[in-house]
């Protein structure tokens, strides 16, 4: 009988201390805390995000700004690694929840403007709450990259 009530206590211990398991997730409603997450980048115009091949995509515009919940619109520029503009660049966008492992249901669609390396992305759909990978494959001359800009999505 002993056994079975430190057994018990045990459960109710990790109940009770697996609220937040650094996902920041928040409390039993679900809430997000953004503020707390590191792992998002600081949304700026312009930003710059190098892949390890040396695929440099530029954050031209985002619509909204920051990115926010729902459907987003992008435009990216794409540059090879000496610096150049590549309107022939091979471009996938995947949106991912790391934390729980999955992405949205609707494509986001690529359509290259065919100058200066510019490229419209529609729709990114950040239909949840959480800390979103925005996943960018670049293929330059061959040359597999991917870049990913993290953001954290509030209700």
């Amino acid at each position: 009988m002993k056994c079975e009530a430190m057994a018990w206590a045990a459960v109710v211990v990790v109940a009770a201390c697996g609220g937040d398991d650094g996902d920041h997730h928040g409390g039993a409603d679900g809430a997000v805390d953004c503020a707390q997450e590191t792992r998002a980048d600081a949304f700026a115009p312009g930003m710059v995000k190098m892949g390890d091949n040396g695929t440099a995509v530029r954050l031209v515009e985002a619509d909204p700004a920051p990115p926010a919940r729902f459907d987003n619109a992008w435009v990216l520029a794409v540059e090879d690694a000496s610096g150049a503009p590549r309107d022939d660049a091979q471009v996938a966008v995947t949106p991912w929840m790391p934390d729980h492992g999955h992405g949205t249901p609707i494509e986001a669609v690529v359509t290259p403007r065919g100058s200066d390396g510019l490229y419209d992305v529609a729709p990114i759909n950040l239909w949840m709450p959480g800390l979103w990978e925005i996943r960018i494959d670049a293929t330059v001359d061959g040359v597999d990259d991917r870049v990913v800009f993290a953001f954290c999505i509030d209700e």
